[in-house]
């Protein structure tokens, strides 16, 4: 019986609010690719001035895993950092070989990264290696060839990849299923990718809709409301682009095509089993309190109140958020001013007040 590979975690970063999670993450990809900007740059004749930006992508990299307890990969990206302060510094010249180190570098770190934050932990076999790589490309001479000795790390580097799988010479792509909450989060990014206006659209409807529930004293179970959080708006994905994405008016026809996708989210959950509550929240999510929302036209009390919730929350983030017939973000005092207008017409009174205490936490916050 072989012993699972070692693995470390961070939980000074994972036991941070998910909204301080995302902003690391959307930090971690910007500099990721101003470093793959950087390198292609430099391949094509850039001079010093992609050096110094290069370099201080990998600092701010470096000081954000500092920042939110990362210490496993700031020690790792010290070691890329330095790579490339020997070049900025002039005591080593930058040739393709060296971008292309750096490019895979940095790819295994997001790798490791995005690993740690799905999982809770991440291979240590692979973070050491790295380190060990790059450690030794630091202390190596410039006076030596250069060039062979990153040949040679990249050789390591992708000799290590190919162990990546403990089957040797299996498919890039195993079958396997992921849990279910984890495929909603995945459904729920692919959405939220369609269209610039929806960044990380789902992960706030979610955060939303847990405040919520707790300031109303729980009447709802977690997991379901989370589900239906994330799967609330996935059934917009089948809706034809040129309608998902169209400006100004929409025609009866495009209209019901629209309205279809409560009953496609609703029926994905019904799908995956165990996810009643969730599904009956995502089909009522568009109905309003007076009796004249869709699909069922319920009124009041009839719509689930995981529904009535998520009709205040949907409505409350696309009104903060930008859209393609609006360049501004309206503040959080608008929209919450908007949402208590509508009360008793569109929204559950009772849910609006217990919202509003949410949104002043939030201003509070801020």
């Amino acid at each position: 019986m072989t012993s699972a590979s070692p693995t470390f975690t961070c939980p000074e970063f994972l036991s941070m609010e998910r909204g301080i999670i995302d902003d690391f993450v959307g930090c971690m990809r910007e500099c990721c690719e101003e470093t793959e900007l950087c390198v292609r740059s430099l391949n094509s004749g850039g001079g010093q001035p992609f050096i110094h930006q290069l370099f201080r992508a990998m600092h701010s990299l470096k000081g954000n895993c500092q920042m939110v307890g990362l210490a496993p990969f700031s020690q790792l990206l010290h070691h890329v950092e330095e790579i490339v302060a020997r070049v900025r510094s002039n005591q080593d010249i930058y040739f393709r070989g060296m971008g292309e180190f750096l490019l895979l570098a940095i790819d295994e770190v997001q790798d490791l990264l995005t690993d740690l934050i799905a999982n809770g932990h991440t291979s240590e076999v692979r973070r050491q290696r790295l380190t060990d790589i790059c450690a030794s490309l630091q202390k190596q001479s410039a006076d030596g060839d250069r060039v062979q000795q990153f040949r040679d790390a990249i050789m390591l580097f992708e000799g290590k990849i190919t162990q990546k799988s403990t089957v040797p010479k299996g498919p890039k792509v195993q079958l396997e299923l992921p849990n279910d909450m984890e495929l909603m989060r995945k459904l729920s990014m692919h959405i939220d990718n369609l269209s610039i206006y929806r960044k990380n659209r789902s992960d706030q409807v979610v955060q939303l809709a847990e405040q919520l529930n707790e300031v109303l004293g729980l009447p709802l179970n977690v997991d379901q409301l989370r589900a239906a959080a994330l799967m609330h708006d996935v059934g917009m994905s089948f809706i034809p682009h040129n309608i998902f994405n169209k400006e100004g008016s929409l025609s009866r026809e495009e209209k019901s095509k629209i309205q279809e996708h409560v009953v496609t989210g609703s029926q994905l959950l019904l799908r995956f089993g165990n996810w009643n509550d969730a599904a009956r929240m995502v089909l009522d999510h568009h109905e309003r309190f007076d009796g004249s929302g869709y699909p069922n036209g319920l009124v009041g009390q009839q719509i689930h109140a995981g529904g009535r919730m998520l009709s205040i929350i949907d409505t409350f983030c696309s009104i903060t958020n930008e859209r393609s017939d609006r360049t501004f973000k309206k503040s959080l005092l608008n929209a919450i001013s908007e949402i208590n207008a509508n009360a008793s017409i569109q929204f559950d009174p009772d849910m609006v007040t217990a919202f509003n205490d949410v949104v002043r936490k939030i201003m509070m916050k801020q």
